[in-house]
């Protein structure tokens, strides 16, 4: 279940590349966008589907391929696509919404954009949620293997229904508060 961590830190990395410099890439120009009829809305929730939607393919990829390398169970198999999907939405969802409250418009680089504070700040917080996802899933996780070693029926435990409960909150509040918050900072923002 670990590949889980290592498709976590990947699915970081790039976001950080690639989704939180989204917003200051539009450097000053983003005046023009404000005071154009283009609804700011539906250019943050473009640039949030337009990031998201590689990051998941790449998220997906990684963790189909792996799981097949480890010769994953079919319910380890189900619970790592369902992880990694609610994390993707939720690392996605941090990039954007961080890199719109940290924005750097003067950067006369792209790539120095994720090694800001906000960038900083951004890493820091999406690994602190993937910690938080394996942590919470560890245990339930562990239980499942040791019956499966033991010879016996793992099934669905309670254990696991609340930690996959837990988790699926954690990463929807990790997903909707950075995207109202980046949304309110982009329309507040005086250019």
């Amino acid at each position: 279940f670990l590949n889980q961590g290592l498709a976590g830190f990947v699915l970081a990395a790039i976001a950080a590349r690639f989704i939180f410099p989204a917003i200051s890439l539009e450097g000053r120009e983003l005046w023009l966008l404000k005071s154009s009829p283009l609804d700011l809305r539906a250019m943050f929730w473009s640039k949030y589907f337009i990031g998201t939607l590689p990051l998941m393919v790449v998220a997906l990829t990684l963790t189909l391929v792996t799981n097949a390398l480890l010769h994953a169970s079919p319910f380890i198999m189900l619970m790592s696509v369902l992880t990694i999907t609610m994390y993707t939405l939720a690392a996605s969802a941090l990039a954007l919404g961080l890199g719109a409250l940290f924005p750097q418009f003067g950067t006369e680089n792209a790539a120095q954009i994720p090694t800001s504070f906000g960038g900083l700040v951004f890493m820091m917080s999406s690994l602190s949620l993937l910690a938080l996802v394996i942590v919470i899933e560890a245990l339930p996780v562990a239980s499942y293997l040791r019956a499966i070693a033991a010879g016996q029926d793992p099934g669905w435990s309670m254990e696991m229904f609340v930690s996959m409960l837990v988790v699926a909150a954690l990463c929807a509040a990790s997903t909707i508060l950075p995207l109202r918050i980046g949304l309110r900072r982009l329309q507040e923002l005086e250019l």
